[in-house]
């Protein structure tokens, strides 16, 4: 039919438009986020764009909704506000064809959306843990700057590393300055400040630990505000600068598999799936509440509604958000039955039908009492 062509072209073309504008928003924040973790050394600058290549489908499956939503919002509001929609009706198009106009589109968003959310993304978010952790292994040579100072802390210290060249023919630091502020831990012992500057430094591996190794350098140790500092002179020395390997962190469960979710009777694992399929049952939800949120009068606008309609968005998916927290912290084995996603469904489609209902409800009485006067 011509009609549904003519709205599916539409609707395809804003939901473009849309994602491509909220994905721009998104991920630029992000990407700051990440490229000043990049800046200080927490991360490497070529795992950047890795991981924000694995992030891309946790993006589109939050923002494919909200593209679908508006795009609704703003293809009915403008054949309307061109009173192309009075047109149809006084053709006998209903809402109900206009339903049947938006069902390929809304069926293929949410058939994109639940490949994202239950396959997917959680395999995108376990790449990105475990280049995170893969981060956290590196030691500070390999996220090292020549020219530039990469500062560590921790607990019991600081570490502050430079190099003034790196050659990359062997593999291998020059002029290499490390000073590491060493917190004491109780009242017996004493703050100290070790410094070293060697020729060369080049990272070596030995029994499970990260060392660099230095060659041809000085060693000052001391306590700060005192002029008794000892001066080593060495001509090789290892410094231990990773950490043990192997020791990996469990995965979180938005990196489980959703075959794992369903059989973990966790809360985590209970809400984390509840979320996953909540992601997909938004779509048909509030593509349904945007037909009759788009009536607007020329007056208006075609953006007369818009506000209201993604503030009632917002406000759903927040419940469904607040709703995740809690079923994840209620106690073990003690969770009620109203902690439960489908409720705030439910919700949703009693709003709905009351979006459509309640208009024509009022239309006839207007009419009756028109009638009766």
């Amino acid at each position: 039919m011509i009609l549904y062509r003519y709205i599916n072209r539409q609707l395809f073309m804003t939901t473009v438009v849309v994602t491509f504008v909220l994905v721009m928003v998104l991920v630029s924040g992000r990407f700051i986020k990440y490229l000043a973790e990049a800046a200080v050394g927490d991360i490497a600058a070529d795992a950047l764009f890795m991981i924000m290549a694995f992030r891309m489908p946790e993006f589109l499956q939050m923002i494919l909704p909200l593209s679908l939503y508006i795009a609704v919002l703003l293809v009915l509001g403008r054949m309307y506000v061109d009173n192309e929609m009075v047109v149809l009706k006084a053709c006998g198009i209903s809402e109900g064809s206009l339903m049947r106009a938006m069902a390929l589109p809304v069926l293929v968003t949410t058939a994109v959306i639940a490949l994202f959310s239950l396959y997917v993304t959680p395999k995108g978010d376990a790449e990105v843990a475990r280049l995170f952790e893969e981060q956290k292994g590196r030691s500070v040579l390999e996220l090292l700057t020549p020219g530039r100072f990469h500062v560590r802390g921790s607990d019991d210290g600081y570490r502050a590393t430079y190099a003034e060249s790196l050659n990359r023919k062997d593999e291998a630091l020059e002029g290499v300055f490390l000073s590491e502020f060493r917190l004491a831990a109780s009242e017996e012992e004493t703050t100290e400040l070790v410094t070293v500057w060697a020729q060369r430094g080049k990272v070596t591996e030995a029994y499970g630990m990260s060392y660099l190794e230095l060659v041809d350098g000085y060693q000052y140790q001391g306590r700060p505000g005192d002029a008794d500092f000892r001066k080593v002179h060495f001509e090789r020395a290892l410094i231990r600068i990773g950490r043990e390997q192997g020791t990996v962190r469990a995965p979180k469960t938005r990196s489980w598999d959703t075959t794992e979710l369903m059989a973990s009777p966790s809360n985590e694992a209970r809400a984390e799936l509840q979320w996953r399929l909540s992601l997909i049952g938004i779509v048909p939800v509030m593509a349904l509440a945007a037909i009759p949120l788009a009536r607007v009068n020329p007056r208006q606008g075609r953006f007369g509604k818009l506000i209201p309609a993604v503030l009632i968005y917002m406000f759903y998916m927040g419940l469904l958000l607040v709703m995740r927290s809690a079923i994840s912290d209620a106690p073990a084995d003690e969770v009620p039955p109203y902690l439960s996603m489908i409720w705030i469904h439910v919700l949703a489609m009693l709003l709905v039908l009351g979006l459509y209902l309640v208009p024509a409800w009022w239309a006839r009485r207007r009419y009756t009492r028109g009638m009766s006067a």
